[in-house]
């Protein structure tokens, strides 16, 4: 027999409440903590029975099991509204029309989309890819696409998500500014569009996989057009990659010497002591020493974040470094040689590690933290060297590796060996990408060419 109830449980007696008499019966009446007035009876001196708002709906499925679930409805004609539609989907099934597997998602397709995103979010915030743990900062970026395309398309239901309002949503988005008061403003990057396309397109397929939805309605779903990369990097020049190391190497105790304020402000004159200047002298060395690695290897910075003192190796004849495919961003392992300078000076900074005693092996190579960002673009503007070029052009942490990849065909490297130390799958990213000729090297080529 089907029917709809309300929960009743016992629940501790909340603080502060207030014991009344109404028509005979004990009552506990208090505040929530969204300031609403609830009042329950009392059970015993710790106890009230709590009611539930919502209704919920207890029946029978097609194969006699008994199931229970929230109706969703404060109100009893709306709940018996949905337990009708269950009971006539589950008609359906008895009567061959409709699978079980269908009459499951389309229940779900009725349920408020709020539990079903906060679902997904929980599983992916456990998921592993390739061996890695996704991290925060993806699922939050998950989380806040999925809330803005929930809010701003007035998806209420699992069933509003369908392909048109998408569609609508990313063209309005597209062409109206941020900041409709700010005349200069400019509409939503296409990028941007995409990404909040993707995470709800996942979402959808989640859903299908775990029989909430019998189909994903946005396949097929355009994405929006991009013209060009939004950030055009560029290679560092030999001259400037040696300003960039010297400042790097030089800023920190440069600036705890220099007076900031006062008559002397700017000059090299405060008093810093001598363990301390020690201290900031090796953290040059690091900066500076994490910086050359990274444009000879071409590292990205959160796989050279992650390397351990264990992952070089500089007692071979050939020195190497070695990337667990769990830091990889393409999930494989990889073994990178080193050049003969570079082991050495990765061989004294192992040293100054252990501080005169041995270096723990599980200890981290390089301290990449989280300004790193913002301390490479100050050693940047320290060295002189422009942050965006004449050609809209950016020099950020990711160029670096653009510079390895540059630096390897100066020095005459073929394509196939370049794309193999960069570990690019296809040989147009090396080449195309992150290869960075200009004028001075195609005229030697050119030059090169015989004489009719």
């Amino acid at each position: 027999m089907a029917t709809i109830y309300k929960k009743k449980y016992p629940i501790p007696m909340p603080d502060g409440a207030e014991i009344i008499i109404r028509r005979g019966q004990k009552l506990a009446r208090w505040e929530s903590g969204k300031g609403q007035v609830r009042m329950a009876p009392v059970l015993d001196d710790q106890h009230v029975q709590f009611v539930s708002d919502c209704w919920y709906a207890r029946y029978r499925d097609a194969n006699g099991k008994m199931w229970r679930e929230s109706t969703g409805c404060r109100d009893r004609q709306a709940a018996e509204k949905v337990l009708a539609d269950i009971l006539s989907r589950m008609d359906r099934v008895r009567s061959g029309v409709m699978s079980h597997d269908e009459m499951t998602a389309s229940g779900q397709l009725e349920s408020p989309i709020d539990g079903h995103v906060k679902a997904y979010l929980a599983q992916l915030a456990v998921k592993t890819i390739r061996g890695r743990r996704v991290s925060p900062q993806y699922v939050g970026h998950v989380r806040d696409s999925l809330d803005r395309l929930v809010r701003e398309c007035g998806l209420q239901r699992l069933k509003d998500i369908n392909r048109l309002t998408l569609q609508r949503w990313m063209n309005k988005l597209g062409q109206t500014p941020r900041d409709i008061d700010d005349p200069e403003s400019v509409p939503v990057a296409a990028r941007t569009i995409n990404m909040h396309r993707a995470a709800i397109l996942a979402f959808s397929n989640w859903c299908v996989s775990e029989g909430r939805m019998s189909a994903n309605p946005l396949a097929g779903l355009p994405k929006a057009e991009e013209s060009e990369p939004t950030r055009k990097r560029r290679a560092l020049t030999e001259d400037e990659i040696a300003r960039l190391l010297k400042t790097a190497k030089e800023r920190p105790l440069r600036e705890a010497l220099t007076i900031r304020t006062g008559k002397n402000k700017g000059k090299p004159l405060a008093k810093v002591g001598d363990d301390e200047q020690r201290r900031l002298e090796r953290l040059g060395e690091d900066r500076a020493l994490a910086y050359k690695f990274m444009m000879l290897t071409g590292l990205r910075r959160g796989e050279v974040a992650s390397l351990a003192v264990n992952a070089v190796c500089l007692d071979e004849n050939s020195p190497y470094v070695h990337v667990e495919g769990k830091h990889a961003k393409s999930g494989r392992a990889a073994t990178l040689p080193l050049r003969g300078n570079l082991a050495e000076d990765l061989r004294k900074h192992i040293a100054r590690l252990g501080g005169g005693g041995s270096t723990p092996p599980d200890a981290l190579l390089f301290n990449i933290g989280r300004n790193f960002l913002r301390t490479f673009d100050l050693d940047l503007a320290a060295a002189g060297i422009v942050k965006r070029d004449a050609q809209g052009r950016t020099v950020d942490v990711h160029s670096m590796r653009h510079t390895f990849a540059t630096l390897l065909a100066r020095g005459g490297v073929t394509p196939g060996v370049a794309q193999k130390l960069l570990r690019h799958s296809d040989i147009r990213l090396t080449m195309n990408t992150y290869t960075h000729l200009d004028l001075a090297d195609t005229a030697g080529a050119v030059a090169a060419l015989p004489t009719f």
